[in-house]
């Protein structure tokens, strides 16, 4: 049996009515196949939100950065994900991959993390800081009060362990309403 032939069966058997763990675990397989061809896809998106919240916040499809899309694309479609326009579909999983870039736009490589599951594999997953920053333009660019709630919530569940100083320079170097967001969230009390 080769590589997909045991990622079908590994997809397969994995618990559907646990959503977040089959969303984590469907990341971490076409990780796992694509690792090899010295790709490291990055869960960015909702998918990243949800991890960092331990599941608070949910999300219904699996953003992944990949430099080859090509390759992760016949990769996908060999365990069964169909093309619709520009995501992915498993009839079976009730799982959507989109792949919304080649690279980390407006993050830091050396931010993202490996994130080790129970089943033993892995998946890598956009820094804290850059996710936060990304609901932050989220908010401000496009008005969405629910980017700015969750981007808020994970400063505050996080706030601990970020590296301020490299959000506030990244926001300074986009300008100053993202500066005072991004300052003004620093400055709401702890939960």
């Amino acid at each position: 049996m080769n590589a997909i032939e045991r990622a079908r069966e590994a997809l397969l058997a994995i618990e559907p009515q646990n959503r977040y763990r089959l969303m984590v675990e469907v990341a971490a397989i076409i990780t796992e196949l694509l690792e090899p061809y010295g790709l490291r896809p990055v869960v960015v998106g909702g998918l990243a939100v949800e991890i960092y919240t331990r599941g608070h916040y949910t999300t219904c499809d699996i953003d992944l950065v990949v430099s080859c899309r090509d390759v992760a694309g016949q990769i996908i479609s060999q365990l069964g994900f169909i093309k619709e326009g520009r995501h992915w579909y498993h009839e079976k999983l009730h799982v959507s991959i989109e792949m919304p870039g080649d690279r980390l736009e407006d993050a830091d490589e050396e931010k993202v993390i490996k994130l080790h599951l129970p089943s033993g594999r892995h998946l890598y997953v956009i820094g804290i800081e850059d996710i936060i920053l990304d609901r932050l333009r989220a908010c401000v660019y496009w008005k969405s009060s629910s980017d700015c709630e969750w981007g808020l919530r994970l400063l505050k569940v996080h706030r601990e362990r970020l590296d301020l100083s490299y959000m506030l320079q990244s926001v300074r170097k986009e300008g100053q309403v993202l500066e005072k967001e991004l300052i003004k969230w620093l400055e709401t009390e702890p939960r």
